[in-house]
């Protein structure tokens, strides 16, 4: 259990949050949001106090002296704390205990994390397939995280601040983490898929939610293929695939099966944004880096019958990605549609219907090995 605390916590004003007084009439104005938000008087308060560097404990305090009783003065900070962060308007100031820290290496990434308590920091390690022992050392990403009240406020000094509940930390996280690196330079374009590795060549599992991705990704990893990530696929200018390779993400279903065949596995239950229920499974030696793609994997699952691939011509898989890509500005440029092009043009693409996730295995093992 997470012990509640704000005790240490000082809030302040984001860089381009700006107070002002119109007729005596606090507002507050968002230059990244292009939007202005009325306060009252209590709030105009609050925030001014925040401002001004004074703790939560001591705005508590002095709202008392307002007549304002103690419960309710809590209500009224928890309230607006949480409006403000959510629309981009607060930061945190805190010495983060360098204790709980720890680095992970995450495709060609290197993400560094710090949390107020080894509990906290726990939840999203799990997150990470590779740590990196240079926990001193410059990332390309930092992530804190610290617990206010019952809730968990999370960002780093390249990012703004944000809120979840302990549950929802590691999904929230790996969120967070995943748009920050669809944003950076180093790829044109990414597509929602499964990837892994087999004697150095690519293989796509592309499917919908639901599709059996990751299931179907730990059944090639049990069948010594390597993993390199089970959502999140960048495409490079090239034409080659890296792969985002955190922990294999499990929904329910497959929780009981994991924990028969795997009794070292922690099965710590996080909660998605979705409101789904999952866990995580870190695989060892995972791919991390640029993959040439040999194999195109569209996932198509019924309810029954036997496993089946079924050869798709390029323009029928070019057009299959297409649907499953995405960019930071949600356009795919030029570039992006001839890395796309070279991918589909160096690779054999399938459409494989099927039912049972080990069956299917057997079916990809065999292609991927010229048998199929």
């Amino acid at each position: 259990m997470l012990e509640k605390s704000s005790a240490e916590v000082v809030l302040k004003p984001a860089i381009d949050a700006v107070f002002a007084l119109f007729d005596g009439q606090p507002v507050l104005f968002s230059a990244t949001g292009q939007k202005i938000y009325q306060l009252d008087q209590v709030g105009g308060f609050i925030w001014c106090r925040l401002a001004q560097g004074a703790s939560l404990a001591a705005v508590y305090h002095e709202l008392g002296t307002l007549d304002i009783g103690e419960p309710v003065a809590r209500q009224f900070v928890r309230q607006a704390i949480s409006a403000w962060i959510d629309r981009g308007l607060l930061d945190v100031d805190r010495r983060m205990s360098t204790n709980c820290a720890f680095s992970a290496v995450l495709g060609r990434h290197r993400i560094s994390v710090r949390a107020e308590s080894r509990h906290l920091l726990q939840r999203m390690v799990s997150l990470f397939c590779a740590s990196d022992n240079n926990v001193g050392g410059q990332a390309d990403i930092a992530v804190e995280a610290m617990m206010l009240d019952d809730h968990v406020l999370f960002g780093g000094s390249d990012a703004g601040l944000h809120r979840c509940g302990v549950e929802a930390l590691a999904p929230t996280i790996k969120a967070h983490l995943t748009d920050r690196l669809i944003r950076s330079d180093r790829s044109v374009f990414a597509l929602h898929a499964a990837s892994l590795a087999k004697n150095g060549a690519g293989l796509l599992l592309c499917g919908e939610a639901g599709a059996g991705k990751s299931t179907l990704t730990l059944q090639l990893v049990d069948a010594e293929f390597q993993y390199s990530g089970d959502d999140v696929v960048l495409v490079n200018d090239d034409g080659t695939a890296c792969g985002v390779p955190f922990a294999l993400t499990l929904k329910e279903g497959s929780w009981e099966w994991l924990s028969a065949s795997r009794s070292n596995w922690d099965g710590v239950t996080h909660r998605r944004a979705d409101g789904a229920h999952v866990r995580y499974l870190q695989v060892p030696n995972a791919h991390n880096g640029s993959l040439s793609v040999n194999w195109i994997i569209f996932l198509n699952r019924v309810a029954s019958g036997s496993p089946k691939l079924t050869a798709l011509n390029q323009l029928d898989s070019m057009k299959r990605l297409i649907e499953g890509a995405f960019a930071a500005d949600g356009r795919l440029s030029t570039t992006g549609f001839s890395a796309l092009k070279g991918i589909v043009s160096g690779a054999r693409s399938f459409l494989l219907t099927y039912c049972e996730a080990v069956e299917a295995r057997e079916l990809l093992v065999d292609l991927c090995d010229g048998k199929a």
